[in-house]
């Protein structure tokens, strides 16, 4: 995830971007210190949320955030020192999606920037222990914000426990593998299992007696 982090202090800006990739390394975080630079920073790359401080220098961050709203519809995260409810009204009504306060725990604002993601990308919001999301519609994977590669097999096996929670082989078999059931040896269901544990970790998949599995969830 690509973020533009709009902070005018140079060390309170480093800090946060230090602390944030402590917790996700794949994210990558672009600081700007004037106001200026932010919109010329925005318009030349291509950002999925941006982290903006109001208190800037020549022009407060209402205005920009109402610059960036009129052309994109971006996750906008508003960071200010200011507290009373006039001033988060204002904030969700000129376009913002979220807010937070400082002084503030950046292992607190992590937590509101994947919540405000999901909030953006609902076809990633089947969620799996090991901060997996996997993306049914587009067939996509991602674990620690990176994307997982997957055999088709592989991702038919996953979308059908995420929808059936606990199945058998035999579900599993005649679903997946119904054209070739006739050719189909039922050992290669344990491969394939195999794999994806390996590839999203044990914990993921559970056998139950042999024969069921189950998916676990968040």
């Amino acid at each position: 995830m690509k973020i533009l982090l709009v902070e005018d202090n140079k060390e309170i800006s480093q800090n946060i971007i230090r602390l944030l990739q402590a917790y996700d390394d794949s994210l990558e975080v672009i600081p700007v210190y004037r106001w200026d630079e932010a919109l010329k920073v925005f318009d030349s790359w291509d950002f999925d949320m941006l982290l903006l401080d109001l208190m800037l220098p020549w022009e407060d961050g209402i205005s920009i955030a109402k610059k960036i709203r009129q052309k994109s519809k971006i996750p906008i995260i508003i960071i200010s020192a200011k507290w009373e409810d006039e001033d988060k009204i204002l904030w969700l009504e000129i376009g913002a999606d979220d807010y937070i306060v400082k002084p503030f725990k950046v292992r607190e604002l992590y937590a509101r920037i994947k919540a405000v993601w999901r909030r953006f990308n609902p076809s990633q919001s089947e969620r799996l222990p090991g901060n997996i999301e996997v993306d049914i519609k587009n067939k996509k994977v991602l674990k620690e914000w990176k994307e997982v590669k997957l055999k088709l097999k592989e991702f038919q096996i996953l979308e059908y426990l995420i929808k059936h929670e606990t199945v058998s082989r035999t579900d599993l078999l005649d679903s997946i593998w119904w054209e070739e059931a006739i050719f189909w040896d039922d050992s290669k269901l344990d491969v394939y299992i195999s794999s994806l544990r390996k590839k999203l970790g044990k914990d993921v998949i559970r056998t139950i007696k042999g024969f069921w599995y189950t998916i676990n969830k968040t």
